[in-house]
């Protein structure tokens, strides 16, 4: 959630930033409150951040179960590799774009997506990739050869006649 969203909190009506109940303090890296958001109860937690460079940064995350603020945080965490997947498909391999009414059609578009996403994925191990949209690129910057090539290890990698 945007740290500029406005909520209820305790009867007043405030931008998540500006609870200081809800900032995290002194070696907590989490810390969650109830609020109203639209009508809703939800519980948001601050997730304290600190990247590869020392940089601090609190991060809200919202979530309709009760839970410890670290219960929230490892929860979204694992959810957070789902999130990556949908994102890749919808944007970069074109998830969103079978507009078949038959559904046999649209099933076998799925799965070629999420076969495209798992080349993406053994590539992006392969070559010690950050993620599956550099994977993308470089299978787009390849010519032809690589990717046939490629799709040969995959047969011997799954032992299967057709991939």
């Amino acid at each position: 959630m945007h740290s500029n969203r406005v909520v209820e909190y305790k009867g007043t009506k405030k931008q998540l930033r500006e609870i200081k109940k809800l900032q995290p303090k002194g070696r907590q890296m989490s810390r969650t409150i109830t609020v109203i958001w639209k009508g809703l109860s939800l519980y948001i937690t601050a997730v304290k951040r600190i990247d590869k460079h020392g940089v601090k940064t609190i991060v809200f995350q919202a979530a309709t179960y009760k839970a410890t603020p670290n219960n929230h945080a490892k929860n979204y965490k694992r959810r957070w590799g789902i999130e990556k997947l949908f994102r890749t498909t919808k944007q970069s391999l074109g998830l969103q774009e079978c507009f078949s009414t038959k559904i046999g059609t649209q099933y076998n578009h799925i799965c070629a997506v999420l076969l495209a996403y798992a080349i993406t994925q053994l590539e992006m191990k392969k070559n010690h990739l950050k993620n599956a949209e550099e994977a993308i690129r470089r299978f787009k910057k390849q010519n032809s050869r690589y990717i046939n090539w490629s799709n040969a290890t995959l047969d011997q990698n799954f032992r299967v006649a057709y991939a």
